[in-house]
């Protein structure tokens, strides 16, 4: 008899990039008035990352994980590529501190409404958010359950 064990892998997505992976890795980002966007299809349990820096694409097509935009698009096109039905497919979003200064029209401010505007748009139902705040996050996300872990200042604080 042989037993396997699927030690999840721990993949980093880097500031502006996107990742994709399937059960049990754990996709990984550092965020501050960045938003991550973890998207997966409840069937499978695939899903990615994207580590968006800004709001909107402007119609630059070059770095798709760069802005949230065009990060939400990729996600989902790529995950029904790879046989998920758009259906299925459910997100969280961690993000968007007010890093530097403070009001109302901030960088991260304006990352978590673009976020939750397009992934409505899109049809992909957020199932969970942690944003805000004033201070930077990491977040981890676990395609074993579809958890996203939240850690700030080396303290795991929640887990959406």
């Amino acid at each position: 008899m042989s037993i396997t064990c699927n030690k999840p892998k721990t993949i980093r997505v880097p500031m502006g990039g996107l990742k994709f992976a399937e059960p049990p890795d754990v996709l990984e980002t550092l965020l501050g008035s960045c938003v991550g966007i973890a998207i997966w299809d409840e069937r499978s349990g695939c899903g990615g990352l994207a580590h968006a820096v800004l709001p909107d694409s402007q119609g630059k097509v070059a770095s798709p994980g760069k802005f949230v935009d065009t990060a939400v698009l990729h996600l989902k096109q790529q995950l029904v590529e790879q046989g998920a039905s758009e259906y299925s497919l459910r997100a969280k979003v961690a993000g968007g501190s007010i890093m530097f200064g403070k009001g109302t029209e901030t960088i991260g401010t304006r990352n978590c409404e673009a976020a939750l505007h397009h992934l409505k748009q899109q049809n992909i139902r957020v199932v969970a958010e942690h944003l805000g705040g004033d201070k930077g996050r990491v977040i981890r996300f676990s395609l074993k359950d579809q958890s996203v872990e939240v850690e700030m200042g080396r303290k795991i604080i929640g887990v959406i």
